[in-house]
């Protein structure tokens, strides 16, 4: 955690948690960000898991689940569920 900013460890059942990716959902909610921007733009992949190279599948399915939880709590969640 950086002020409104996350960084999350992703993967998936069959790997360690070796990608990561980063979030700031503060400013996605708050408008800042346009509600058209690029899913790569909100989720910022900064170090794909081996599964994941070419695109971020499995970085997105635990932005959803972070995402919800954010936008009822106002708070990250410690741990992004099965993903991250």
């Amino acid at each position: 955690m950086d002020d409104t900013k996350a960084i999350y460890a992703y993967g998936d059942c069959t790997e360690n948690f070796e990608g990561l990716f980063a979030l700031d959902l503060e400013k996605l909610l708050s408008g800042e960000a346009p509600s058209d921007t690029d899913i790569r733009e909100v989720v910022k992949v900064i170090k794909p898991c081996i599964s994941d190279i070419e695109y971020q599948h499995k970085a997105n399915r635990a932005f959803i689940k972070i995402y919800k939880h954010y936008k009822e709590t106002s708070t990250y969640l410690s741990e992004g569920g099965y993903y991250a």
